[in-house]
């Protein structure tokens, strides 16, 4: 699945997604440290892209383009910005193709050294002057912004451990799969919610699992924290039922032929949200969670769960 082509057809402005109809020439000097610090700057702790070559408007995006021509190397928006803010923020600008048109794609990416702010006066824009990037709009940073980014340096980072949701506990209704959650913040971290979404690799959404606790089931109400500079292994377990193997193509004996697409989302109590994909993914099932399959071939299934009619 690819990332920009998923940003260009469903995405919309926020906080790590902007759209640029033309590139950034001379005169928009001022607009391109503008936009790169805001973005540097915004709480999102994933990438952030700003596409260049898009219009985008109420009605819809119309894909313009950039003459290869007139594409601007990347050297020259590099030496502006670490000429003008400190510290480095680390960005790429590259070429991409996208439906036989060439567009810019500014990545701009670990960004845990927050703030990031002008070192000297450049132009209008003064010393010291600190952007941050807030829904589709740039800021100037406030007090809470500044308090936010210094109580936050690090990251909270999730990583699957294996690539297949095991829906074995039809007792319970849920699915589980190894993960390992990193705090590497100052402060705590609190997670009160959270979804693991199965795509196809086209990225349609196919299911969604609402997350019901770590190594055990909770259910809705779980919360999970996490002290500073610390690490927690476990199965994660998610909510499965009988229909969830319809939706997701598996056959009568637990198996799908599909590659999934995983992406989980995490919401702490400050409402962050944190997030990790991972391609090529599985599901395996078994026990009461395939009788729903079963049915719709015409083969029986004996319930060893406290169900005995079906639903």
């Amino acid at each position: 699945m690819d990332t920009i082509a998923e940003l260009i057809e469903f995405g919309y402005e926020c906080e790590y997604l902007d759209f640029k109809e033309r590139q950034y020439d001379s005169d928009k000097s001022v607009d391109l440290i503008k936009d790169i610090m805001a973005m540097a700057n915004s709480r999102h702790n994933g990438d952030k892209f700003i596409i260049v070559g898009v219009r985008d408007q109420p009605e819809g995006k119309e894909i313009k383009g950039i003459d290869l021509i007139e594409f601007i190397d990347s050297s020259n928006y590099n030496q502006l910005i670490h000429n003008n803010i400190e510290p480095d923020i680390r960005f790429d600008y590259f070429k991409y193709e996208y439906q036989g048109v060439v567009l810019g794609i500014f990545k701009i990416y670990d960004t845990d050294n927050k703030p990031y702010m002008m070192k000297k006066k450049y132009k209008q824009l003064n010393e010291g002057q600190c952007l941050i990037r807030k829904g589709s709009t740039n800021n100037m940073a406030k007090r809470n912004d500044f308090d936010h980014m210094y109580l936050n340096k690090g990251r909270f980072e999730i990583n699957f451990l294996e690539n297949a949701l095991h829906a074995v506990y039809d007792t319970e209704g849920c699915a589980s799969i190894e993960i390992v959650l990193t705090n590497t913040t100052e402060l705590p971290i609190t997670i009160k919610n959270g979804n693991l979404y199965i795509r196809n690799i086209d990225g349609e959404e196919l299911s969604t699992h609402p997350v019901y606790g770590l190594n055990e089931y909770i259910g809705a109400d779980y919360k999970l924290s996490l002290p500073p500079k610390s690490e927690v292994l476990g199965q994660l377990m998610v909510g499965f039922d009988s229909l969830d193997p319809v939706r997701l193509s598996i056959d009568e004996f637990g198996v799908g032929a599909a590659e999934f697409v995983f992406e989980l989302i995490l919401v702490d109590v400050r409402e962050n949200q944190h997030c990790t994909t991972m391609n090529n993914a599985s599901v395996f099932v078994d026990g009461d969670f395939l009788w729903k399959v079963k049915h719709k071939k015409g083969n029986p299934h004996k319930f060893r769960t406290h169900r005995n009619i079906l639903d």
